[in-house]
């Protein structure tokens, strides 16, 4: 034996909403009648709706690539979840027992088990949106209806690391892509990821998966940003080797359950406000349902749209999709939001919504003529100032300098970024005061961590990875800036002891990047929306003025006869006062969780 570890049990939560009206259905303005699927009319995230003048852009352009042929035949996808009910008549078509597996009960079905509550019916809503089967009278059109899809349960049971490093490596030699939309508790104070052997999984699908090529794994970012969460302080969203997608509302706007994040690398529809529709797709007991929300639902539908792709270019590698899914998200559609910033690659980025909102044809039409991206090189670097440092509240804040030449001359050199990769060990009595951003030799600012108000805990961050997509394209070489804050004036202190930079990318330039910088449509409009204030200016965490918060402040106040609601029309969470009794059941409440539960286990694993 080389090595044994006590396993211990993970809360590992599903990133979705409950039902808020079952019987609420909104048509589209738009009635295709493309495909006979009742439900059809109800996927308004599919309709090719931008040449028509009374409703507004909503679509990631699949149809496009429909009607070039792609539907997503020959490709494999998994939904690691708590089950999958293959018999339903909208999956069983194109159902894969090969990409399946129970490692809840270790056996090779992975039907949910039943309960009352139907509380393990969000596998099979996932996986109805990649692949429910297209004109069969039932339900509605996955994004890729033709492709094979699978399920993982583990969920429904125990999770360790030894079930998901079991979940993640099933069949990789099978299986094209994985789709994730769980993750440690999204509560605002969880700082938690994949262990020895998950990791170990993982590196198992991006090493040996589709014939050495790599293994996709798509991620939902995560669902805290009512409570100040921070998805990179999820090490599933945070990994080199996942894809992470975070969620827009049907007006495109960023959802008030979304969470800021450096890592998240696009975008795909999903749920917002409460008068906008959700995402339709299979439910329990061969039902269907158009409830599915966050970005559990928004994390599927890139996965579809990445079998697509997949289709259209078997050969592409796991770096060759991440490098198409960067260089051809939308910014068109999102536009409209704050936050844009540019990069020196010319890159649109946002801690919202990543590089903009995915898009099907785009992809399709670039992976067609794709020529395999360089060798990957990964470059170390460490702090140039003195350490430790001393950080409080009173100092404000503490600059950490870190200089490179990018591995110049070296077999590691690199000259065109892709992930950059923060590793930090801090010592603080209170670690969600904190914010850390990190600035490129080129002014690009990207900010890893936000301040998290729920979080008290003393343990700070040991050896913890940041990680940010915000840099890619960009040269490393010259000086970076590590800007580690606390502004809550309320006497916490503490120690910065280790900081480091792991950069990745190639010497050679990708051959899509040739042409220069990356050009948008409207480029003469891209000055105008640029949000010209920097994040780290910025005062309160985005999840402070949520439904959730300003419910649960009006509650607390003394009068309480007058509470208030959100009318969530459009764009805007307006408070509008009503009678209490016309109050209708809080839809967002929050799951209880341990309030002394961190599974951080620092010393399990070191990722640098």
């Amino acid at each position: 034996v080389e090595w044994a570890e006590q396993q211990i049990a993970k809360s590992r939560e599903k990133r979705e909403f409950s039902d808020v009206t079952p019987d609420f259905i909104r048509k589209t303005t738009q009635e295709n009648t493309r495909f006979n699927d009742f439900l059809w009319p109800d996927q308004w995230y599919l309709h090719d709706t931008r040449n028509l003048d009374d409703v507004p852009e909503l679509d990631m352009r699949t149809i496009p690539v429909w009607n070039m042929g792609y539907t997503g035949k020959g490709i494999v996808v998994t939904i690691m979840d708590d089950g999958l009910e293959w018999n339903h008549t909208d999956i069983r078509r194109n159902y894969d027992p090969e990409a399946s597996w129970d490692t809840n009960d270790d056996d090779s079905d992975p039907f949910p088990r039943y309960d009352e509550s139907d509380s393990n019916n969000h596998g099979t809503r996932c996986a109805g949106e990649i692949a429910m089967t297209a004109n069969n009278l039932k339900c509605g059109v996955g994004v890729a209806y033709n492709a094979k899809i699978g399920g993982i349960r583990m969920l429904d049971g125990i999770v360790n690391d030894a079930v998901e490093s079991v979940s993640i490596a099933h069949n990789v030699e099978h299986i094209d892509i994985f789709s994730a939309s769980w993750g440690p508790n999204d509560d605002g104070m969880t700082v938690d990821g994949p262990k020895r052997l998950a990791v170990e999984a993982l590196e198992k699908g991006i090493k040996n998966g589709r014939s050495g090529k790599g293994t996709i794994y798509v991620w939902a970012s995560g669902n805290g940003g009512s409570k100040g969460d921070n998805c990179n302080c999820d090490g599933y969203t945070n990994s080199i080797y996942t894809l992470s997608v975070g969620s827009a509302s049907q007006h495109g706007d960023f959802p008030w359950y979304g969470e800021r994040c450096a890592s998240t690398m696009t975008t795909a529809y999903s749920s917002g406000a409460y008068s906008d529709q959700k995402i339709a797709t299979t439910d329990l007991h061969n039902q269907c349902t158009v409830h599915h929300t966050g970005t559990s639902a928004a994390a599927p539908l890139a996965a579809g749209v990445i079998a697509l792709i997949l289709e259209a270019n078997p050969e592409l590698t796991w770096r060759d999709v991440q490098h198409l899914v960067v260089w051809n998200s939308e910014y068109q559609n999102l536009k409209h939001n704050k936050g844009w910033k540019r990069n020196s690659a010319g890159l649109m980025y946002n801690s919202r919504f990543g590089f903009g909102l995915i898009n099907a044809e785009s992809m399709v039409k670039a992976a067609l003529n794709w020529t395999t991206v360089p060798e990957k090189a990964i470059c170390k670097a460490s702090s140039s100032s003195e350490l430790p440092k001393e950080i409080s509240s009173e100092l404000n804040e503490v600059e950490i300098e870190i200089s490179t030449d990018g591995c110049s001359k070296s077999s590691e050199e690199i000259n065109y970024l892709e992930h950059v990769e923060l590793f930090i060990d801090i010592d603080y009595n209170h670690r969600g005061a904190l914010d850390i951003y990190l600035f490129s030799p080129a002014g690009t600012e990207s900010m890893v961590l936000s301040r998290r108000e729920r979080d008290s805990s003393a343990i700070g961050f040991k050896n913890w990875t940041f990680l940010s997509v915000h840099f890619w394209g960009e040269n490393p070489a010259g000086r970076w800036r590590v800007l580690i804050r606390d502004l809550t004036g309320e006497g916490y202190k503490g120690s910065v002891n280790m900081v480091k930079l792991r950069l990745h990318g190639t010497k050679q330039k990708p051959l899509h990047m040739t042409g220069g910088k990356k050009r948008y449509i409207n480029e003469e409009e891209i000055e105008k929306a640029l949000d010209k204030t920097p994040e780290f200016e910025e005062e309160l965490p985005e999840g402070k003025n949520s439904i959730h918060d300003e419910l649960e402040s009006l509650r607390s106040t003394e009068n309480k006869k007058e509470l208030s609601w959100t009318d969530l029309i459009g764009k805007n969470l307006r408070m509008v006062p009503i009678r209490q009794s016309d109050l209708p059941h809080n839809p967002y409440q929050d799951i209880e969780v341990e309030e002394d539960y961190i599974d951080y286990s620092p010393n399990e694993y070191s990722y640098y």
